[in-house]
């Protein structure tokens, strides 16, 4: 064993010796190690790369890898027989472990020691440990040392060093690329394609991150039935594809294509006990975040997708598969089971309909000269009916000469935990680029400073972790998109939201901003224009039907049954009568006023269906939700009466109060709003009536989660909230390190994640987690990544529902 250690260290201290020959060229930014960018006898050459380039990579590759999470830098996955480590996830192999993968993190810690001082000091037991292997012989050992000082302080040694991590692995590909055998030309070929890959930023990066995530594909024993998942496989297939491309020429998105098929044929092919079905939902979003963001001009080309496939309104025997596309014609989806032992495979033809609501109104301003020109896109819709409940199934759309696809799985009607999550106030728009939210203090001070990220970002950041955390379905409570009737402003929601929407439902309620038609020549709130807008939501989504003899108001509010759960949403945008003491928006004109949006007081036919669903959720349901845009319970300004300013409010939110007596007498455990734009909880307390007359204590939780990725906003002046239980403003003091450096609390972009289950004692809990993405930031403000993190406001709520 002595002997193998030994040929271990020489030989990583050759490679080590070997790349650092190959910085020979330094970067512009000095002080940075630079790479040698040109790997010249394979005919290769890397861009020059500086310290922003590197800290590009490595922040995107830590958040790849760990979900922006911390903690997973020194981390060990279920079934594997080593640690990962680092923002790569290196492995390391405890001694005696033989695993047929590549180990990375003996060579990672001896490059980064070549570094330093750029970066931290290594810790000393890192540095003395002889034989270097991994310390930890198992997993469940490996957990027992995960608070202990040295694996704190390689924590921190690895959060320090990321840039050089990102250093190392860029000098990694190019050295072994060049040092890779290949017979014939096939070499020649795959660097061609390499090339042109490299050539982009996109490109570049997805060549980096696919290398260090799945390996460089030349280990023989990197295979399962003789088939290898290696980026040389994936280049392989590639070349396949390129040759029969035609006139579609997106080698970025092909090569993701080309790796997807590659990872799905990976698990198709692995061992039915090491269910890597599980992973590759997980891997396939990764790969959705290699494409570059499009321009409108990108979009708008003679072939392929305007939005590619997502999914819709899950059951327990069926899924709706939409996309959109630039040409008229028809396209293919094929479908199949997952699971071991699983048959089921069809394949569809859509029928194509030209979506005339997703034009562009003359007087928006687009990226494009003028957008006006554009043609809308042609929707494809399929709702796939007779699957099996609680069933895994992947799918793949072929159209025109592009191809895209995910997974999904069917509602379980079972006990089986679930686990979605809810967030307000995306508001979409171009302009949320280069935007920063005003951020005022619980104390007053810097009532003008500005968020350290831009709306894109925070809300891209925001949409990255729920996907890291693959909920069954997204629910999102109003104002979606900043105005509902510029179709600029649904591209940026798609934009951000296409990769997650492959696999994972999500489920949108209506807020006043889906309902405003935009400003000055865009309309505002007159009925013409909102209905504009209403028209776009319904060709983006199918929605379970709620009956309603009004055509115009299917799919405006909807009930969900997920499992043990029942989530109702609902459209409470405008009250009757207008501009009255009832009304939730003064300038938009409802179903009983020469206007269309649904009325919802009693009465009302979507009054009457809430009843209704109430009683069915009480009977059926463990937990019942309900989600609506304005939070009738908050500190913010849509918590003044309606009226006009300066002490009231157009927009107000406090009408839909009247309803708590209803959620109350029949168990709702919690709603859901947004509008004002924080973090807030609030609870009351009252009585529910069980089906059977039988009365009990009952207390209802409000969320105003309105985090989602525009605005960050604090209390009013003019309003006082008695329920308030947590308000992000005043209950997470910020929290800065001795140089000034925020590295705690505040209020940030986020969401609240819901986890039913049923606990060891029988009894079904739902456990509500308010999230919050904290930016990690240098002495100097600059984010360098994000981390998922919690307020201090866990809630777990027992069903009273049993056996």
């Amino acid at each position: 064993m002595k002997n193998r250690a030994l040929l271990f260290v020489l030989f990583t201290l050759l490679l080590v010796a070997v790349l650092f020959i190959a910085l020979r060229e330094p970067v512009e930014d000095a002080g940075v190690a630079g790479i040698e960018t040109e790997a010249r006898d394979a005919g290769l050459e890397l861009p020059r790369m500086d310290r922003k380039a590197f800290d590009s990579i490595g922040s995107r590759i830590y958040q790849n890898e760990t979900g922006g999470n911390r903690e997973y830098l020194v981390h060990w996955n279920a079934g594997e027989d080593f640690p990962s480590l680092g923002i790569g996830h290196f492995i390391w192999f405890p001694e005696g472990v033989d695993a047929p993968f590549d180990e990375q993190f003996p060579a990672m810690v001896e490059f980064v020691r070549q570094l330093e001082p750029q970066g931290a000091a290594m810790p000393a037991w890192l540095r003395e440990l002889e034989p270097f292997a991994a310390p930890w012989s198992s997993k469940a050992q490996f957990e027992a040392a995960l608070a202990s000082p040295e694996v704190n302080e390689l924590r921190d040694w690895l959060d320090a060093t990321r840039q050089q991590q990102a250093q190392f692995i860029v000098s990694a590909f190019a050295q072994r690329w060049r040092e890779l055998e290949l017979p014939g030309g096939r070499k020649q070929a795959l660097t061609g394609l390499l090339q042109q890959l490299v050539d982009t930023p996109a490109g570049l990066f997805a060549v980096v991150d696919y290398y260090n995530f799945k390996g460089l594909g030349n280990n023989p024993r990197e295979r399962y039935q003789g088939q290898g998942w290696g980026l040389v496989q994936v280049l392989d297939s590639l070349l396949e594809v390129r040759a029969g491309a035609g006139g579609c020429d997106d080698i970025v998105g092909q090569f993701k294509s080309a790796a997807a098929s590659r990872l799905s044929l990976r698990v198709e092919l692995s061992p039915a006990e090491r269910n890597e079905a599980r992973w590759l939902p997980g891997w396939l979003q990764r790969l959705a975040g290699y494409l570059p963001e499009e321009t409108l001009a990108d979009r708008f080309g003679a072939c392929g997708f305007r939005v590619t496939p997502y999914v819709q309104n899950p059951a327990s025997d069926a899924m709706t598969v939409i996309w959109l596309s630039n040409s008229k014609r028809a396209g293919q989806l094929r479908l199949s089971a997952t699971e071991p032992g699983a048959a089921d495979s069809a394949v569809f033809e859509s029928n194509p309909v030209e979506a005339t609501a997703l034009y562009y109104h003359p007087a928006e301003k687009c990226r494009l000269a003028d957008c006006s020109e554009v043609k809308p896109p042609w929707l494809h819709q399929i709702r796939v009916t007779g699957l099996k409940p609680g069933t895994e199934y992947s799918y793949q759309v072929s159209q025109d000469e592009r191809a895209a696809g995910g997974r999904f799985r069917t509602v379980d009607d079972g006990e089986v935990p679930v686990r979605f999550i809810v967030y307000a106030d995306s508001e979409t728009e171009p302009e949320s680029t280069g935007k920063h939210a005003l951020w005022s203090a619980a104390n007053g001070a810097n009532g003008r400073r500005r968020y350290p990220l831009d709306q894109t970002d925070g809300y891209r950041h925001n949409l990255e972790v729920i996907g890291h955390r693959q909920p069954d379905f997204v629910a999102i409570a109003g104002d979606i998109v900043e105005s509902g009737g510029e179709q600029r402003d649904w591209d940026e929601f798609w934009w951000h939201n296409a990769g997650l929407a492959a696999s994972i439902p999500i489920m949108p309620a209506l807020g006043n901003h889906d309902y405003f038609g935009g400003p000055g020549e865009l309309g505002k709130y007159s009925t013409e224009d909102s209905e504009r807008a209403i028209r776009k939501y319904q060709s983006y989504f199918d929605l379970p039907r709620n009956g309603s003899e009004s055509g115009t108001h299917s799919e405006r509010y909807y009930v969900l049954k997920y499992a043990q759960v029942t989530l109702i949403a609902l459209d409470t945008t405008d009250g009757q009568p207008h501009q009255s003491d009832r009304d939730t928006n003064w300038r938009l004109r409802g179903e009983n006023d020469a206007g269309h949006a649904p009325d919802w007081h009693p009465g009302s036919a979507q009054y009457e269906w809430l009843v209704q669903e109430l009683r069915r959720a009480q009977q059926d349901s463990r937990f019942t939700f309900v989600m609506f845009h304005g939070a009738p319970y908050s500190s913010g300004i849509h918590a003044r009466p309606p009226g006009i300013l300066p002490r009231h409010d157009i927009l107000s939110a406090q009408p839909i109060r009247s309803l708590t007596p209803l959620f109350l007498r029949h168990g709702v455990d919690a709603v859901f709003n947004g509008h004002d734009e924080m973090y807030e909880h609030s609870m009351l307390a009252g009585t529910e009536v069980t089906p059977a007359g039988v009365e009990s204590a009952h207390e209802i939780h409000f969320f105003d989660i309105g985090i989602g990725g525009d605005g960050l906003r604090g209390p009013d002046r003019y309003v006082d909230n008695p329920y308030k239980v947590f308000l992000a403003h005043l209950d997470s003091p910020e929290v800065y390190s001795e140089q000034g450096v925020l590295i705690d609390g505040g209020k940030h972009y986020g969401h609240i994640e819901i986890n039913v289950e049923k606990g060891p004692s029988g009894h079904w809990r739902a456990q509500l987690d308010p999230v919050y993405i904290f930016p990690l930031l240098d002495e100097d403000g600059r984010v360098l990544g994000v981390e998922r993190r919690l307020y201090d406001d866990r809630l777990t709520l027992i069903s009273n529902k049993q056996e």
